[in-house]
């Protein structure tokens, strides 16, 4: 920064919203953040308070400053008196555009306040700090608006600072903060500036500038009404140009080849500038330049052609005013330099153009040479589906690989990756293009993905190629050429069998987006003398290190990842059904690429497996049966001699039938399996028969620890409780002649988590509860139901299931349901896992699963989640039949800590927050149905 004098005045001239003849000015400087004012001067005045003569809120003058690095800004008052109050402050960093914060007709700000904005002033943040009249300062909030919403912090997290003077006698006296730039998103050349004082709740009674919401004549009116400020401090702080120059191009360039470079200066200041000069300087020396006028904001684009006859590497430099003729607010910026390589270049230019790859494609699924290069044609669409939801532009066309293409010259080995459509991602998303491709050219190796695939290669590899869009290198751009990196979030990288990462000297990745392509080059010395190699190719999506996973999200597994890939199924999703890509390319070599094969090692597989199931069933098999069948028979013995439910006997007659069944499998296959022509056949009755009767042998053991464990005893007890049900538990509510105690009648919900309508019934045993639900869609959720029906209850803050839930009623029984459904792209079993009855004690919860003191079923599945839920409780469960009960039924999230997204009755508890922050909010329920018992 240019700076004549120690301390630069510049003057802030109002914009047009402020009445053009209030001019003011401040200083820049860093300040000392120590509550002394002693360091500010007139010159960093900006606004005089008018008495409100309140004793205890009384602001008297609003000082601004700034330097490098800090906005600073400092509060003086007049207060004699220390009262409860807030202190705010508001930032608009963009006035006149409307993009933040105004409150509307019904404003209520970051800290709940009735205070809006108009005029054209809408606030990007706001500062908060609590003065207590009895212990002094309290809470400080640094607080972001997000669009919809509030984004908390303090002024410490933002790495800002603030001190203060003043005390319990006196109240704030003086009041001095230091925000960084960095947490306002930069410098600012516009914006503006308002502080006030507020009581615990309601609006404004005092701010800087004077504003028109605040009647000082009827002060006392102030504390509880609502003002919408109209008379922010809004200025131009930075009066003097500010050059910027960037430089992008190519990171390579071949040998007497031409690169195209861009250079882009811009004025960010806000006066204009004529006669700027611009500087290329390659290796130093001076290459081109330019001379350009700017205005306030313009900006200029430049081109220039470089054509190297050395290979190395260069720095090319872009300069703006390189003599610095031109005072500027910021005088280390006027600069910005680039490495390139220049590299020999050979047969296949590596800049992610596939026009020189003279060979036409096949047709879907085929492999053929020509020219001396290999190419296999990919279907396209053929690749996996199921993450397309939640990958940029709801599409996975970026993994599907239509072609893959192998050539050669005298130095390298060319690599070509060409998919259905790139358009939907730049480098650096989360879910780009990963690519794995392992490449045996001797023995031994290894047999992972990288990438944490979750699957096998089908070859023992000795060096893996890695290309990983999701870079920390050429963030948001959509072309780039770059050599080999040794991180895992390198465009291109190598690993060796045990995962270190290589480094390969001369490979080289071009990537063009814009033409849906990928080409690698790889030095010929790397692949050892060898007149041949195996590759396979796997395609995922990046999150950085490693892939997104198809079966746990959380973790490794064995469902594999891969997303596209080589083989002549019609889907990558029916090549991978054993998890098993079974595929490979086999490239012969010598001066060019001679010949390519595809190999399926598929049948050789399967005629191993087939040897050994055969060997497997012929000894183990036969021995497993033998013994299943002798614990068959005692259990058997044991369980008819035992008191059982009617579904017991049921199943043990069916159990008979199925062994018998089982046991004629076994006879066959244990007579012929010494057969050539019969063994494999035979093999299979065998396996079937001692599987099958291991899970007849599992069920009765299950049968036999119920009875012998008392849970035997439990069924018969609810079989006989079932009896008297005047309503049948089914899920089905055509018996239900009620009309809802509760119900939606505006549609408010979210897609899995809808509530429709709830129901009570009762009878002389049981008290009968219904639910019916809107649900679209299968979600993860827990379904909540509180009673109270009896003094005292828990109110908070965490129930039974761990939930944020409290209640202004007192609860006396929880019920809980959870449904297994999707979470975040991992498949759930769509369904009623756990049901729960929770009582009260005065103390904590009492736990009961319900199936053991109650009845309830539901229907519901895989597309549309919990559609109805029917319940019935015994009046004795619940202590006895009450006069009256208050219910109310909820839906929330399916974690410890989660609270409630929708709820019948209705209520403000579930309004809020915006639909997405209410699964973690803390909720407090204050509406609930009331039911009258006869």
């Amino acid at each position: 920064m240019r700076k004549g004098i120690a301390f630069l005045t510049v003057f802030l001239v109002l914009l047009s919203l402020v009445p053009a003849t209030r001019l003011v000015g401040a200083a820049y400087g860093q300040k000392i953040v120590d509550g002394s004012l002693n360091d500010w001067t007139s010159s960093d005045l900006v606004a005089v308070g008018r008495n409100n003569g309140l004793a205890g809120a009384n602001l008297d003058k609003l000082y601004v400053s700034w330097d490098d690095n800090y906005l600073y800004i400092a509060l003086k008052t007049n207060n004699t008196a220390s009262w409860d109050v807030a202190y705010g402050f508001a930032i608009d960093v963009d006035p006149g555009s409307g993009k933040g914060y105004t409150g509307g007709s019904n404003p209520s700000d970051s800290w709940g306040r009735n205070i809006g904005f108009g005029n054209g002033y809408a606030p990007d943040y706001e500062i908060y700090f609590w003065w207590s009249g009895s212990s002094g300062m309290g809470t400080d909030n640094f607080n972001s608006w997000t669009g919809s919403g509030w984004n908390y912090n303090s002024i410490n997290g933002v790495g800002g600072t603030f001190a203060y003077t003043g005390n319990t006698s006196t109240g704030l006296r003086t009041l001095e903060i230091a925000i960084p730039w960095s947490a306002l998103g930069g410098k600012h050349p516009k914006f503006a500036v308002m502080a006030w004082v507020t009581g615990g709740s309601g609006s404004a009674v005092d701010s800087l500038p004077v504003d028109p919401a605040i009647d000082y004549s009827n002060i006392g009116n102030e504390w509880s009404d609502t003002d919408t400020f109209t008379n922010m401090l809004a200025a131009e702080w930075f009066l003097m140009p500010d050059l910027t120059v960037t430089l992008s191009g190519p990171g390579a360039v071949g040998l007497h080849r031409t690169g195209t470079f861009n250079v882009t200066v811009k004025n960010e200041g806000s006066l204009a500038v004529s006669g700027a000069e611009v500087v290329v300087y390659i290796d130093n020396q001076t290459y081109t330049n330019w001379t350009t006028n700017l205005t306030a904001g313009g900006s200029k684009w430049f081109t220039f052609n470089w054509t190297p006859n050395t290979t190395g590497i260069h720095v090319i430099k872009a300069v703006v005013d390189p003599y610095n003729l031109i005072p500027e607010a910021n005088e280390n910026n006027n600069e910005f330099s680039m490495n390139v390589s220049v590299i020999w270049v050979g047969n296949i230019d590596v800049d992610g153009n596939p026009s020189d790859w003279d060979i036409t494609p096949g047709n879907p699924n085929t492999l053929k040479v020509e020219n001396g290069i290999a190419l296999w044609t990919d279907a396209v669409g053929d690749q996996r589906h199921d993450k397309d939801q939640y990958l940029p532009g709801g599409t996975s066309s970026h993994a599907d690989l239509t072609e893959v293409g192998v050539t050669k010259d005298d130095r390298y080995v060319y690599f070509l990756f060409e998919f259905a459509n790139m358009s939907n991602i730049k480098i650096g998303d989360n879910g780009a293009t990963f690519i794995a491709v392992p490449i045996d050219y001797k023995k031994g190796g290894a047999n992972w993905f990288a990438g944490e695939m979750d699957t096998n290669s089908v070859i023992q590899w000795d060096i893996q190629m890695v290309i990983n869009l999701c870079s920390d290198q050429y963030v948001g751009q959509r072309e780039a050429i770059t050599s080999a990196g040794n991180t895992k979030r390198s465009l291109l990288y190598f690993v060796d069998p045990d995962g270190n990462i290589m480094n390969v000297s001369g490979a080289l990745v071009g990537i063009n987006l814009n033409k849906n392509t990928i080409e690698v080059r790889i030095p010929v010395s790397v692949f050892g003398g060898a007149k041949g190699f195996n590759f396979q190719v796997a395609t995922g999506f990046s999150y950085g290190d490693a892939v997104w996973n198809f079966g746990n999200p959380f973790a490794n597994d064995d469902i594999s990842d891969i997303v596209d890939l080589i083989t002549t199924e019609p889907t990558t999703a029916m090549e991978l059904s054993d998890n098993v890509p079974d595929y490979y390319i086999h490239i012969t070599m010598n001066n060019v690429i001679e010949g390519a094969s595809l190999v399926n090692v598929k049948v050789q597989r399967l005629i191993a497996y087939q040897n050994t199931f055969v060997m497997i069933n012929k000894f183990y098999g036969i021995r497993d049966f033998q013994r299943s069948y002798a614990s068959y028979t005692n259990l058997m013995k044991e369980l008819s001699n035992m008191p059982l439910t009617e579904n017991m006997k049921e199943r043990l007659d069916k159990a008979q039938s199925q062994v018998a069944e089982l046991l004629k499998l076994y006879d066959e296959g244990r007579t012929t399996i010494d057969m050539p022509n019969y063994a494999f056949g035979a093999s299979l009755e065998i396996y079937r028969a001692y599987t099958g009767l291991r899970e007849v042998v599992k069920e009765l053991k299950g049968m036999l620890a119920t009875a012998q464990s008392g849970e035997l005893q439990k069924q018969l007890e609810m079989e006989e409780l079932a009896k008297n049900l005047t309503k049948k538990i089914d899920g089905n509510l055509s018996d239900w002649n009620v009309k809802p105690v509760a119900e939606d009648t505006t549609g408010f919900g979210q897609k899995g988590a809808n509530l429709k309508a709830l129901y009570v019934d009762y009878d002389s045993q049981f008290l009968y509860i219904a639910i019916t639900t809107s649900n679209k869609a299968s979600w993860r959720v827990a379904y909540g139901i509180s009673l109270d029906y009896k003094p005292g209850g828990y109110t908070g803050p965490q129930d039974s299931w761990g939930k944020k839930m409290s209640f202004k009623r007192g609860i006396d029984a929880q019920l809980y349901f959870f449904w297994n459904g999707e979470f975040f792209g991992s498949k759930g079993t769509n369904n009623i896992t756990t049901a729960q009855l929770a009582l009260w004690n005065g103390t904590g919860w009492v736990y009961q699963d319900l199936k053991w003191v109650g009845f309830y079923a539901y229907t519901g599945g895989a597309s549309n989640g919990l559609q109805t839920l029917e319940i019935a409780i015994p009046w004795k469960a619940l202590g006895g039949k009450p006069k009256e009960l208050y219910i109310t039924a909820y839906i929330t999230g399916q974690g410890t800590g989660d609270s409630a997204v929708d709820i019948l009755p209705d209520d403000p508890c579930v309004h809020d927050k915006a639909p997405g922050d209410e699964w973690t909010d803390a909720d407090t329920v204050s509406n609930f149905a009331k039911v009258v018992i006869s």
